[in-house]
């Protein structure tokens, strides 16, 4: 069997203890971190479905 290779993620959810620890594993893997940031308020809740939030 052929081994594939990750090319590229977008826009996907996981919900992790540790933010850090998440960012070591996939870095790992071979992907590359493009940025962080925050995204606050109702909006960030309507789009998760938990409330408001900081993301």
């Amino acid at each position: 069997m052929t081994k594939s290779k990750l090319l590229e993620m977008n826009n996907v959810g996981i919900v992790v203890a540790s933010l850090d620890n998440a960012i070591s594993f996939f870095t790992e893997i071979g992907l590359t971190l493009e940025g962080r940031g925050m995204i606050e308020g109702a909006w960030a809740g309507r789009v998760t479905g938990l409330g408001d939030q900081s993301v």
